[in-house]
């Protein structure tokens, strides 16, 4: 890959803890303050999907005890880089610069920004974040993310501006099929036969459960493919586009599919064994207290309404599977078949 040099990228990571090899990024849930000061818009310019911009970030491991690791970074999302103000990244290091930092073992990272200044930035990205851990429930497969409370410095403005903004890391594909024993596939238009059932089932459900029809596992639209135990499965990530995070911008970009609200669900999985579609269903069922309980542990950050609404929500889903009538008219009625 090219590299460009020019842009100075600074990520300061503040933390009390003092971090080994052993005590990776994502063993802990608590939220990271995260420092970074830099060209938006020259990094917008700058980079795209095979050029890199070079920077650092600095965190400190103990009192005055400040550890500078370098980084190349580019912008990804096609939608989000014409669209959003701030462009989600995706990071890379080199292996002996991150060996003795919280970093260690992480080739790559995504960095998950909010897209616009609006009031309800922050919301919305902890919203997608919920998404996330909601996914860790229900299957074996997923990407673990680590929340970082932001201070965002743009430096291309006559005079700096500071943006206070919720974000959150994303591990590798990479990484994800290392702790599975399994291996990234870059093809595209596998025939969707070959996806192992329930784990497809599993995904099809979050997908619908979340109210999202912006993917793709078959064309790895917003889903990586792996391969694992003989059986492709998929790997789902970028779900601002869901009815459950419910950002302005989808509206703005509403799907094609139902009435074009992205709020109104539409099942997108194709049809498997109905013995595999219901077995999934009642593990779904049986995790229901579960995934209330991911919006509970959040639920200071949130308004009475905006708690009400992401359980209405997901209340709204469980209904459907405890109705044999509405499972049936909405997800056995409706799955898409290969022929």
């Amino acid at each position: 890959m090219k590299k460009r040099y020019g842009l100075i990228m600074t990520l300061v990571i503040l933390c009390t803890c003092s971090f080994g090899q052993d005590v990776p990024l994502f063993q802990s849930k608590e939220a990271i303050n995260v420092r970074i000061t830099g060209s938006i818009k020259s990094i917008k310019k700058k980079s795209n999907d095979s050029t890199l911009v070079a920077g650092k970030f600095l965190y400190e491991q103990g009192p005055d005890q400040w550890i500078t690791v370098p980084v190349q970074a580019r912008v990804r999302g096609n939608y989000r880089l014409k669209n959003c103000f701030f462009p989600p990244l995706k990071l890379k290091f080199s292996k002996k610069d991150v060996e003795p930092t919280l970093f260690a073992g992480n080739k790559a990272l995504k960095l998950v920004f909010p897209c616009r200044t609006s009031s309800d930035k922050n919301t919305l990205v902890r919203n997608e974040y919920l998404c996330y851990q909601f996914y860790q429930v229900l299957s074996p497969y997923y990407f673990r993310t680590r929340l970082a409370h932001l201070d965002v410095t743009e430096i291309s403005r006559k005079k700096p501006r500071s943006y206070d903004l919720l974000s959150f890391f994303v591990e590798d594909n990479s990484m994800v099929a290392k702790r599975s024993h399994g291996k990234i596939v870059e093809t595209k238009g596998i025939n969707p036969a070959s996806f192992d059932e329930k784990q497809s089932v599993r995904n099809d459900y979050f997908q619908y459960m979340i109210g999202n029809a912006d993917w793709s596992s078959v064309f790895q639209h917003n889903s990586n493919t792996m391969f694992v135990n003989g059986k492709y499965v998929p790997l789902s990530y970028d779900f601002d586009m869901s009815g459950f995070v419910n950002a302005g911008y989808a509206h703005e970009n509403a799907p094609s599919l139902g009435t074009g609200d992205p709020r109104e669900r539409v099942y997108r999985g194709y049809c498997k064994s109905k013995p595999a579609m219901e077995e999934i269903r009642k593990e779904f069922l049986e995790k229901e207290s579960a995934l209330h309980a991911i919006i509970d542990e959040h639920a200071k950050h949130f308004t009475k309404n905006e708690l009400e609404d992401m359980h209405g929500y997901l209340d709204e889903f469980f209904r459907i599977l405890k109705s044999d009538d509405r499972f049936k008219d909405s997800i056995l009625d409706l799955c898409r078949t290969t022929k």
